[in-house]
């Protein structure tokens, strides 16, 4: 297998010393080519660790045919340009922690990857070293009982390294350090058996020190998971070397000397006698074994590729280091980041994403059959999500916290009285019954949002979801039931309600952010969409939650609120290109597409896109359908600023 190396850092010596060993060892590795931005540092390096070509551009290395597999080595705030650059021409790929600076950027290159069929992998190291196994076996053979906890510092003073102070290099110490405690947390407390169930994150607590340039110097991070299990990280690029984990159990701890390559595992009853000491093995530096991992999954393609004809992609990935698992991560990593400030110049700032404050809106009326828009009033700050009534005489709308109604006839508008509900977003539908809408509010007390049903007579709203956060987004024909997007224990899922109140019923449980249910007209079908695929598509399922069927598959958009028109006939939903938003985001202030969907007997058609607008959260996530199923509302918006 011949193996190039982009970059010539100080992880690629590393890299480079594992696949000379290799080599040496007779196991079908080559040493092949290394590509620096100058001719004179790739030669030097090919000379040192024994590569056979040096080029002087990255685009030589990516263009050689006779490449197996490119090790991707330079700064994170790199591997996104170099991974696409690679990708298009073919190459098979290992991408260096953290795989990229972002989630956004990982998804990108993810879904090129599975386009493309290429293997694609993010090299941590830790996730393939036989160590694992070992650490696992001593757990499962019940060494120290059932575990309940684990703590882990990494620390090393790396602050005099001018990158990791750059936030244009996605500096900081999170990317550098602290995937890897958080990488030890998840090989343990995701696995099932010592879990003893299917787990995840329930909540992550964490605070962090910056540096004067405003990223991360000391981070520490609190995991707490649907087992109850928790997890305590420490990671600095200021403090004193210390690196190693505990696993804490009922009837003892093991104390992991090194997080990264895991050089040795100790183990201690509860009263702290050391039990046993074991020596963990190791070829030459422990990236042989990601290399060696890399090498199965392309030596036997048959056992790694999985081709989905549908989706017209595959899916080539280690199970060591499966896609998700890098989505997973780089998403819980952008959200540690979002809650410290800390943000790259390459990438929005979250307050710049939701800064709506100079926004103007248009509420409009696009004509299925002319493709003609109307404008139907221009609002001079945010309003959202046109909710058309039954009888085709007023919409109803939300802003700055209220719902109000704009009478088509004269375009005249009158707020709902809601009292207290205040503070809705814009998630809300209209009552079959006709008295009123059922809406999202943010409470006071804690910020979550429930469901309330408030009336147009001004009656006191009524409380239909105790629990929260709790999302609206359908109802059924004849106004009993509702189905909405619930966070619960750190999942979010589908669940339907009495519209009185009651008790939920969880309709969903795939993987990733399930969101935006809508019943059909005569409220056997539920239209909603999923991220479960890796990219947010539109879906449907039976109102009891069976036959989950998906109904999009773009590579290259994530969908979002498939909303069906009155006669079943067509549906209209929001698409965002993959540069735009994560797959589980939908954000404002974006370039969006608004696509219809058409029946064909028992089949719906391509999605065609007949809108292009600037928009995204608040365009049309209800359902906007007039009644005679030819025109919906929705709304777009102009930023009356620089950014």
């Amino acid at each position: 297998m011949k193996i190039g190396i982009l970059g010539c850092g100080h992880i690629a010596t590393k890299m480079a010393e594992a696949i000379h060993f290799l080599e040496k060892q007779g196991l079908d590795f080559e040493a092949y080519a290394v590509a620096s931005r100058t001719l004179e540092k790739a030669k030097k390096f090919a000379e040192d660790y024994h590569f056979k070509k040096a080029y002087a551009s990255y685009q030589e290395l990516a263009c050689d045919s006779n490449v197996d597999l490119i090790y991707i080595a330079t700064p994170h705030s790199e591997h996104y340009e170099n991974a696409k650059l690679c990708l298009n021409a073919g190459r098979n790929l290992l991408v260096e922690k953290a795989f990229t600076a972002n989630a956004l950027q990982a998804s990108e290159i993810i879904a090129l990857a599975e386009e493309k069929g290429l293997f694609l992998c993010e090299a941590m190291w830790t996730r393939f070293l036989p160590a694992i196994k070992m650490l696992k076996t001593l757990i499962l053979n019940d060494r120290i009982g059932t575990v309940q906890s684990v703590e882990a510092e990494f620390s090393m003073p790396l602050s005099h390294i001018e990158r990791l102070h750059k936030p244009e290099l996605a500096g900081g110490t999170l990317l550098d350090l602290g995937i890897y405690t958080l990488t030890f947390a998840d090989l343990l407390f995701s696995d099932p058996q010592i879990a003893k169930e299917n787990n995840s994150i329930s909540q992550i607590q964490s605070h962090s020190i910056l540096f004067d340039s405003k990223v991360d110097a000391t981070d520490w991070i609190s995991l707490s998971y649907k087992n109850g299990q928790k997890a305590f990280l420490k990671t600095s690029m200021v403090l004193p070397i210390r690196n190693e984990g505990f696993v804490f159990g009922t009837k003892g701890f093991i104390k992991v000397q090194n997080l990264n390559d895991m050089i040795q595992l100790q183990v201690f009853d509860s009263s702290g006698t050391l039990l046993e000491s074991i020596e963990t093995p190791r070829m030459q530096n422990c990236y042989e074994y990601e290399l060696l991992a890399c090498k199965e999954a392309l030596t036997h393609p048959e056992l790694f590729k999985r081709y989905i004809p549908s989706e017209n992609r595959c899916i080539w990935e280690h199970p060591d280091m499966p896609h998700s698992k890098t989505m997973e991560f780089m998403e819980i990593m952008d959200s540690l980041r979002n809650s410290w400030g800390v943000s790259y110049p390459f990438e929005q700032s979250p307050q710049e994403i939701w800064d709506r404050s100079q926004d103007s809106s248009y509420l409009q009326i696009f004509d299925i059959e002319t493709g003609e828009v109307s404008l139907v009033k221009e609002f001079d700050g945010v309003i959202e999500a046109p909710n058309w009534s039954p009888d085709g005489k007023f919409l109803t709308y939300n802003a700055e916290g209220k719902i109000y109604k704009l009478d088509l006839s004269d375009n005249s508008i009158s707020l709902v009285q809601s009292h207290f509900v205040d503070n809705c977003n814009n998630d809300h539908v209209l009552s079959p019954d006709g008295l009123g809408l059922y809406v999202s509010h943010h409470t006071k007390e804690d910020g979550l949002s429930r469901i309330y049903k408030i009336f147009f007579d001004g009656s006191s709203p009524e409380l239909v979801t105790p629990l929260a956060p709790s999302y609206l987004h359908g109802i059924t024909p004849d106004g009993k039931h509702l189905a909405y997007c619930a966070e619960r224990n750190g999942e979010y899922d589908i669940y339907t309600i009495p519209s009185n109140g009651g008790n939920e019923t969880r309709l969903t449980t795939a993987k990733g952010l399930n969101d935006g249910p809508e019943y059909d007209f005569q409220g056997e079908w539920i239209y909603f969409n999923s991220a479960r695929t890796g990219r947010m598509q539109a879906w449907v399922m039976k109102a009891n939650g069976t036959e989950q069927t998906q109904l999009t598959f773009d590579p290259h958009f994530n969908t979002w609120f498939p909303h069906i028109s009155p006669d079943n006939q067509k549906i209209v939903m929001l698409a965002y290109h993959e540069c735009d938003v994560r797959p589980q985001e939908h954000i404002p202030n974006k370039n969006v597409e608004i696509r219809l969907m058409e029946r064909h007997k028992d089949s719906w058609s391509e999605p065609k896109t007949i809108l292009k607008l600037f928009g995204g959260q608040g365009t049309i996530n209800v359902n906007s359908w007039a009644p005679d199923s030819k025109r919906f509302a929705f709304v777009s918006y102009k930023q009356n600023k620089n950014l």
